[in-house]
């Protein structure tokens, strides 16, 4: 990709390591132009902590363009600069705006025209697993793109929904946009690459993840969307620092109410509190936004049953409300475990169940 030699020092003085992102605007106020930084390092010496000074004048050197630029390459990574046309308005308004985005994928969903983020606990229950991904597939089923963190969990669970109901979702990474945490996301990281979604990350190529880029970057998770929801988590979960940026940024916050005496609503509860939206399908958020959505009709489920057999109608009434392993379903059932596995791929086939990670199984309709 072609970079303006503008673009190519904000990029290189965006990479640096040391440089938070007020003292990069600062150096970009101080010099004006980030070529000019270049050309003049010793006035960033009364900005910069010696460290991030003694990085910056290790990185004036062509041999670090070289590597920065061609790491960005081989990575299949492009960079938005803030002054560029296609960083993202959303993004572009928020406090401390990262300077530059270094995206792996599709960078114009970074514009979608409805975004919305959803956030929970890594540690996320069966019933927050599911109400998650649902939500999140019905919102991309009416062309919202959902943003998220790619953690185990929620974050999973969000990426996973927005993919199966066919729209792009947007992945904000703590590390460099090609190294993925955890590694065992690799498999959800590779769709969203591939069906048209974007890796997203404020670190260069290269990058690995570390304790203090994860709350930096949930900055970003909400400065992405039109909205925040909580699904799930403590009061002093990840997620709850998301949903603290939300209300900095005038993000619309809502939450899922639960029992008041599970450790997995308390984020939640003390956000409705405090004022958040509560939700509890899709259709509160898209009547806060106003924007139209497909109605499922009232009989499709009944149509959907119409013409199977009893064992095939208990078995989707049990997957209705729980998801269930195929050994839980066997025991359930009462059926052998040749005949469960025939009636089970019959019903995939059919749109009526899906099977999700770890050979659970749901029904979708």
């Amino acid at each position: 990709m072609f970079y303006t030699d503008q673009q190519k020092y904000w990029i290189w003085l965006s990479s640096i390591r040391g440089v938070s992102t007020s003292q990069f605007y600062q150096l970009i106020n101080e010099y004006g132009e980030p070529g000019y930084v270049w050309d003049q390092l010793i006035l960033a010496r009364h900005i910069l902590a010696p460290a991030a000074y003694r990085h910056l004048k290790e990185a004036r050197s062509q041999d670090y363009l070289d590597e920065l630029f061609g790491q960005m390459e081989e990575s299949d990574v492009t960079a938005i600069t803030q002054p560029d046309d296609d960083y993202p308005d959303r993004l572009r308004s928020i406090p401390e705006a990262p300077p530059t985005l270094f995206v792996r994928g599709n960078r114009e969903v970074l514009n979608a025209e409805k975004a919305f983020a959803i956030v929970g606990s890594r540690k996320i229950t069966v019933d927050g697993a599911r109400f998650t991904e649902r939500i999140a597939e019905r919102l991309a089923e009416n062309g919202v793109c959902v943003v998220s963190g790619l953690a185990f969990g929620a974050d999973r669970k969000a990426h996973e929904g927005c993919l199966n109901g066919g729209s792009p979702t947007i992945a904000v990474l703590a590390s460099g946009p090609e190294i993925v945490y955890p590694r065992e996301n690799e498999d959800v990281a590779a769709r969203i690459y591939e069906e048209g979604g974007a890796l997203l990350s404020e670190y260069r190529p290269g990058t690995k993840p570390a304790t203090h880029h994860f709350p930096a970057r949930n900055r970003i998770i909400s400065g992405l969307a039109d909205g925040v929801l909580m699904t799930e988590g403590t009061a002093r979960s990840g997620a709850m620092i998301t949903m603290n940026y939300a209300r900095v940024q005038n993000r619309p916050r809502f939450a899922v109410p639960g029992s008041v005496y599970a450790a997995s609503s308390e984020g939640p509860n003390q956000l409705l509190v405090e004022g958040a939206l509560p939700c509890i399908s899709e259709k509160q958020v898209f009547d806060y936004f106003g924007w139209k959505r497909v109605e499922e009709p009232a009989d499709m489920a009944a149509d959907a049953l119409d013409g199977l057999d009893e064992t095939s109608c208990k078995l989707v009434e049990i997957l209705k409300f729980e998801e269930k392993s195929f050994d839980e379903l066997a025991n359930i059932m009462k059926i052998s475990p040749s005949s469960l596995n025939s009636l089970l791929t019959i019903l995939e086939m059919q749109g009526i169940i899906r099977q999700s990670a770890g050979r659970l199984y749901r029904a979708i309709i």
